[in-house]
């Protein structure tokens, strides 16, 4: 099995590395470097902190984007969809760049960056590795989705220097033009599109394929698990280095313990992958995607030295990196190929239905009590329960059998 196992990445290594570079300087890189703009953006203008925090409500556009985007990639392939995205993206950071002030033309921007940014999103990059990979696929899906948080890691310090330094305004420029320059290189690496294998020929335009995707229990737990362990993602995104600060944390060790979130969520998401691979891939789920639970309730937590503050969000990093590996690891073991963009994309819009809940929630929670301790505990029990109910997957790894609906 080594042999075999090592023998696709070594065959594969290019589209590989395509799916983890589009992936990474795509949308999801927003995830890491959004909350280094907010203390300026909000020192600035006054917005209010639960204001701002409603920012992570417009994932709501992702419940219609992410499926239509799915389906396209199944039609077309991830090189016509990810061009598109990759063109198309910096043109929401030169917006964000030239934005007068206003949080409503702010949110209006973010709304065009969710609707563009979803072409360069994983129901799309993952599918290169759902059509090449077999025995390493969960550790080849763990790699795709390092991109992000690796290249957050690396960048998150360095752009929060040069927004110190030149202003948020220029460092959204500079965004713009690093996401650009990066996707295009993985457009240029991305292999033809391959429709479907030969046992997976899945009329899925019919109302029969679409209703045994929706008959199949797999998928409703995967959709509602999702949703629970994705419920503070607005939380770790827009508003980590506020919670941090918040916390006792000064800007730049804010801005240095974002790169430890990263990090954890690189780590987190190699252990899951390396796991599913050996492991029954409904263990690995529940055991890896409550961990977030701990470093909510360490950052609840009257403690605030910078150790808590770090083993904390190292906690929240190491699980939150391994939803969307669990995800795309099941999709492509119980779904046929020729639906895989597709019920990614469908599980993509219950992540930032979640998402897009926390951020409701917290807002509601910021200002009620104006602190974030609060919605910290409740995350903590709903992502305790959205990993729990994976448990209820059993031991089957069949796929579905869409062929013969």
């Amino acid at each position: 099995m080594g042999s075999a196992y090592w023998g696709e990445f070594r065959t594969h290594w290019r589209p590989l590395l395509a799916a983890t570079m589009g992936l990474g300087f795509g949308i999801g890189l927003s995830a890491y470097t959004m909350s280094l703009f907010a203390p300026k953006l909000i020192a600035e203008f006054g917005w209010p902190r639960s204001q701002f925090a409603l920012l992570g409500s417009m994932g709501l556009l992702m419940l219609i984007a992410q499926p239509i985007t799915g389906r396209l990639t199944d039609r077309f392939g991830v090189r016509a969809v990810s061009t598109v995205g990759v063109l198309a993206g910096p043109s929401a950071y030169i917006a964000f760049a030239m934005q007068p002030g206003s949080i409503r033309a702010f949110f209006a921007i973010a709304v065009l960056q969710i609707v563009v940014g979803t072409l360069t999103t994983s129901p799309v990059y993952t599918r290169i590795v759902a059509e090449r990979f077999e025995r390493a696929r969960g550790l080849a899906f763990s790699i795709v989705m390092t991109g992000p948080p690796l290249v957050g890691a690396v960048l998150a310090p360095l752009l929060g220097r040069f927004i110190e330094s030149e202003g948020w305004r220029n460092g959204y420029l500079l965004m713009g033009g690093i996401t650009m320059a990066f996707g295009l290189i993985a457009v240029a690496m991305t292999p033809p599109h391959i429709r479907t294998r030969p046992d997976e020929d899945v009329p899925v335009e019919s109302k029969a394929g679409y209703g045994v995707i929706v008959r199949n229990p797999a998928f409703w737990v995967l959709i509602i698990g999702m949703i629970l362990v994705n419920f503070p993602q607005g939380l770790v995104s827009a508003q980590m280095k506020l919670m941090l600060m918040d916390s006792g944390a000064q800007s730049q060790t804010a801005t240095w313990l974002i790169s430890i979130y990263a990090v954890g969520v690189m780590v987190g998401r190699f252990a899951c992958g390396l796991s599913l691979d050996r492991m029954q891939p409904h263990h690995v789920a529940a055991l890896t995607l409550s961990m977030p639970a701990i470093g909510m309730m360490l950052m609840a937590s009257p403690f605030d030295a910078t150790i808590v503050l770090a083993l904390s969000v190292a906690m929240m990093g190491l699980a939150q990196g391994a939803e969307g590996d669990v995800a795309a690891y099941l999709v492509s073991r119980r779904f046929g190929l020729n639906v895989f963009s597709l019920v990614m994309g469908l599980v993509g819009a219950s992540i930032a239905g979640g998402a897009a809940l926390g951020s409701l929630t917290l807002s509601y929670t910021l200002g009620l009590w104006g602190s974030y301790a609060p919605f910290l505990v409740i995350g903590a029990c709903v992502t305790l329960v959205g990993a729990l109910l994976f448990l209820t997957l059993g031991h089957g790894s069949r796929k579905m059998e869409v062929a013969r609906a």
